[in-house]
């Protein structure tokens, strides 16, 4: 479960939560005015944040590209 912080707790304890995430593997969400704006992650965590890994390009679905071909 991803630990939620405000912007302003961000920035003020952005060391603290550097710490957090680098020896804790813990995962903090930042949020302003109640909507999540970003995620500060281990770099090593296997969770890429969505993001493809072109070494994982084994894993896309048959076909992703058709609808780009077709533009």
């Amino acid at each position: 479960m991803a630990k939620t912080v405000t912007a302003m707790e961000a920035r003020q304890n952005f060391g603290n939560l550097l710490n957090q995430v680098s020896l804790q593997q813990e995962e903090v969400v930042i949020e302003r005015a109640g909507k999540p704006l970003a995620r500060l992650v281990n770099v090593d965590s296997p969770d890429r944040g969505g993001k493809l890994d072109f070494r994982d390009i084994g894993k896309l679905p048959n076909g992703i590209w058709e609808n780009f071909a077709q533009k």
